[in-house]
């Protein structure tokens, strides 16, 4: 028995497998993330097209195998749906124009991704008193010191901001944004985090004020290095969120490095050198239980890197606060538990 994939309803499809409040084709929360606005469900060609600012975008398939947790798992729901048919002959394979032109579109939206970074990159400036993004984080983390944050975070003083309205790309003006780079281990930078602000350093009356660049590379382990410790330490603490983190380097007054991964997913494959670091803090999100898998994905994926770790032969600590996330007071109860325990 083979899928004819073109054939499938994936609203339909993706309904039967639990997802029907993700499919409003509005913006919303991500059911892969567990973001609560980076999540848009639009169906393009009825094939079951979706886009998050932070795990990018695919098709009905890639939805539901990141869902329920790969192919196998989308072929035993298929089957067991009753949705599995006989192809009535397989479908011819591509041309080579067709396969080259392709390619050519692949390549150039590649090219389009990079051009979008390396302009919001050039156009960022680093952070002084006067900056937006630091009155921002000041009131965010007030015991935070300048002098203590990496080059890699920077300010956009006048960045657009686009959101989807009616299926179509909208303007909402310029606002000054934090800048955050995602580097790999080499230094390479991978992609770049924005947070959208006001010119008196709040967040930005819009939809989604924190949001991921789209890039031509994934994630797989990149991390924000969010301070420059006054002291060498072989510990490392890591983290989601940056601003979770910033929190972090107050709590330890700046003794740390401190990377924020961006996700749980991208967390669990955090990328540390182990000749760099002996002992990592994780900080884990305390994520709602998802009720389909069991389990909070912060703590989850968490759980999976310090296992790693361990296996690679860092000392490894686990730390998860006891409530549900609470914004800032989150931030303060995560930072005070850590200054007992670091």
């Amino acid at each position: 028995m083979k899928v004819r994939f073109d054939e499938l309803d994936w609203k339909d499809v993706l309904s039967r497998a639990g997802l029907a409040e993700f499919l409003s084709n509005k913006q919303g929360p991500c059911p892969l993330c567990q973001g609560k606005t980076r999540f848009r469900f639009d169906n393009k060609n009825d094939a079951g097209t979706w886009y998050c600012n932070s795990c990018g975008a695919g098709n009905g398939y890639t939805l539901l195998r990141s869902y329920l947790g790969g192919d196998r798992q989308v072929f035993e729901f298929l089957k067991d749906t009753g949705l599995c048919r006989a192809a009535p002959q397989a479908s011819p394979l591509p041309s080579h124009r067709e396969a080259r032109d392709a390619a050519e579109k692949a390549a150039r939206d590649r090219q389009k991704k990079r051009d979008k970074l390396n302009a919001t990159w050039k156009g960022s400036i680093a952070l002084t008193e006067a900056s937006p993004v630091w009155q921002y984080l000041r009131r965010r983390v007030p015991s935070l010191q300048l002098e203590w944050l990496s080059g890699d975070l920077l300010e956009h003083p006048s960045l657009e901001y686009w959101e989807v309205s009616s299926s179509k790309w909208v303007s909402r003006g310029h606002w000054p944004a934090m800048i955050a780079v995602a580097r790999r281990r080499s230094g390479k930078p991978v992609t770049l985090h924005r947070t959208y602000l006001s010119k008196d350093g709040f967040k930005a009356p819009l939809a989604e004020v924190k949001k991921q660049m789209a890039s031509p590379e994934k994630l797989l382990g990149a991390a924000i290095l969010l301070n420059r410790p006054t002291t060498q330490s072989r510990k490392l603490i890591v983290c989601e969120g940056i601003e979770t983190g910033l929190a972090l380097v107050a709590a330890t007054e700046n003794r740390f490095e401190v990377w924020a991964l961006l996700n749980a997913g991208n967390l669990a494959v955090a990328d540390i050198p182990r000749d760099r670091f002996d002992e990592v803090i994780v900080c884990a999100d305390r994520d709602p239980l998802d009720p389909r898998h069991g389990w909070r994905p912060g703590e989850h994926y968490a759980e999976l890197l310090k296992a790693r770790l361990l296996s690679e032969g860092f000392v490894c600590k686990l730390h998860v606060p006891t409530g549900e996330r609470n914004d800032f007071c989150d931030l303060l109860q995560r930072a005070r538990h850590l200054r007992l325990v670091a």
